[in-house]
């Protein structure tokens, strides 16, 4: 499966709203330049109708500049390899590509090679999870990670004593890629599954974990809640301090207690308890 990038021009101020409003339509990753930024997306995710709405839209109050491409699935590791940092998170997590030396001074160590896979681990909203993971007591508890993408936040769960781990997407090469990374970092007893939580099993989990976007959290908050035991937590990212009004209410309308927010550059991480 092919990845569709956009390189976008814009001021900065366009560019914040640009990223919000991309992230709902599919673009998983975002890469910033001097000029804008790239966003890319899945080639059978991408709506090209709304993706040119919404750049119509903003054209009309400040100058922005598109140049579309495609990334055959075969140049994805040599993109990454060229421009993939280590990632360091406060001194809880260092994660590293295969290629990279393992570096002193962290409490835990992943290994991921990103491939196709989206959810490599850059952007605040995996740095606000994994934060909030680390405040949990997980020890021998049962955790789902829904969109998992590359599988980090299920690593980091499993080495922090969840049990059993279990984790899955919507996209097959993100599966496949978990799969490897949980190989990598000899993790192989974590369940990865294709699908959307409406395909899981109706098992009670004592963590949920959504890394997703706004728009499909919203959708499957009632889907969440049913899949966490009493007593249980929810940890959701992937959308701005602006969208937590809606999200708590929806939260809240399926039975969902409010226990703590953070944030980071305006992304935002919710804890939520089911009581």
């Amino acid at each position: 499966m092919a990845t569709i990038q956009a390189r976008i021009s814009a001021s900065a101020e366009l560019t914040d709203i640009l990223l919000a409003e991309l992230g709902e339509i599919g673009f998983d990753i975002f890469e910033d330049t001097e000029e804008g930024f790239f966003a890319y997306c899945p080639e059978a995710l991408f709506q090209e109708e709304a993706f040119q709405e919404i750049i119509t839209r903003y054209q009309s109050i400040g100058s922005i500049e598109v140049e579309m491409g495609r990334i055959e699935k075969q140049n994805w590791n040599h993109v990454w390899e060229s421009n993939y940092d280590p990632i360091r998170i406060s001194n809880l997590l260092f994660i590293r590509a295969s290629f990279h030396e393992s570096e002193p001074g962290y409490q835990m160590e992943l290994v991921i090679n990103p491939k196709m896979s989206f959810g490599t681990g850059h952007h605040e909203t995996t740095s606000l999870m994994v934060e909030a993971l680390f405040t949990l007591d997980i020890d021998g508890k049962s955790v789902l990670d829904a969109g998992t993408g590359t599988g980090i936040l299920a690593f980091v769960a499993r080495k922090l004593g969840g049990n059993p781990v279990n984790g899955f997407d919507v996209d097959e090469w993100s599966v496949e890629n978990s799969i490897e990374n949980a190989a990598l970092n000899d993790l192989n007893d974590i369940r990865f599954d294709l699908g959307t939580i409406r395909d899981q099993s109706s098992d009670e989990y004592d963590v949920l974990l959504a890394n997703i976007n706004r728009n499909i959290l919203l959708d499957e908050m009632a889907e969440y809640a049913l899949r966490i035991k009493p007593g249980g937590h929810l940890l959701l990212s992937g959308f701005y301090q602006e969208d937590v009004p809606l999200l708590l209410q929806e939260a809240s309308d399926a039975g969902l207690t409010f226990i703590s927010e953070k944030e980071k550059n305006r992304w935002t991480c919710l804890h939520l308890r089911k009581l």
